[in-house]
């Protein structure tokens, strides 16, 4: 049986290299996991084509080693896959594993920005520094499904820096203002780019949200003005003033806007 071997309580960078082999190497999709105590050489020793070890034992996705400072076992792994051809020719996918995979370096290297929220982050939540192979395998569980979330995460990225392209920009009363037909422009999106008000329109189940992210406006006319046009949709306008919304995936049984997206930015423009 193919076995992955890593160290017991693993770090995220050793989670980060399992979850790369588990999910992409056709052959260690159903592999077992090893916990072994931390070495320098036991994969000179055990490792074979059967039996690969991950941020320990010294073989070659172990990055404990002086020319190997920079990098991680996640980093090594992951570019081992794509010599091999086992990461799916996806600009979309190959992106967002990019971005996750350095993600990962600078924080097994120690060169991520400080957070003010460390004991909330990936790293700290899924180690419990509870050294049994029990323990160790509940941990490599949980990073598994929290990177599966990450990626998905970040190929949504991806795809809303694809859509942003096509966005329409306009003026309102309330500033600079744009509109984008997206599935997965979402407001944290819209906080990186300048903007005053943002309407997102979802192409498939017609669901609308007008955004600001500025504390300084206040969507009401917005919402009047469309709540006019559309009596009968499900307008609803969040208590911060922030959002007016009609249907969300938060939200399934909401009855959707009949106005098209243009009329939405025409409703925007006239406030």
């Amino acid at each position: 049986m193919k076995t992955l071997v890593t160290h017991i309580n693993p770090h995220l960078d050793d989670i980060a290299a399992i979850w790369l082999f588990k999910k992409y190497h056709p052959d260690f999709k159903d592999a077992k996991i090893e916990f072994i105590s931390a070495s320098r050489d036991a994969a000179q020793k055990e490792e074979n084509e059967d039996k690969i070890f991950l941020g320990t034992g010294g073989g070659k996705f172990d990055e404990h080693k002086e020319d190997l400072d920079n990098t991680c076992a996640g980093t090594l792994v992951y570019e081992y896959l794509k010599k091999k051809n086992y990461i799916p020719k996806d600009e979309i996918l190959r992106a967002a594993l990019d971005t996750l995979t350095e993600w990962n370096r600078l924080i097994d290297t120690g060169r991520a920005p400080d957070s003010q929220f460390d004991e909330f982050s990936v790293q700290a939540f899924i180690r419990c520094k509870d050294s049994t192979a029990e323990n160790s395998q509940k941990s490599v569980d949980l990073g598994i499904v929290i990177l599966d979330r990450i990626l998905s995460v970040l190929k949504r990225k991806q795809q809303s820096v694809i859509d942003w392209e096509k966005k329409v920009e306009f003026q309102t009363k309330l500033g600079k203002s744009f509109a984008v037909v997206s599935e997965t422009v979402d407001r944290e999106f819209c906080r990186e780019q300048e903007g005053d008000l943002f309407l997102i329109y979802h192409p498939k189940h017609h669901g609308v949200q007008f955004f600001t992210p500025s504390f300084e406006i206040d969507l009401e006319p917005i919402y009047d003005k469309v709540k006019a046009l559309d009596p009968d949709a499900s307008w609803f306008l969040h208590q911060s003033h922030h959002m007016v919304i009609c249907g969300s995936a938060s939200a399934p049984d909401s009855k959707p806007t009949k106005l098209s997206f243009d009329e939405l930015i025409e409703a925007a423009k006239a406030i």
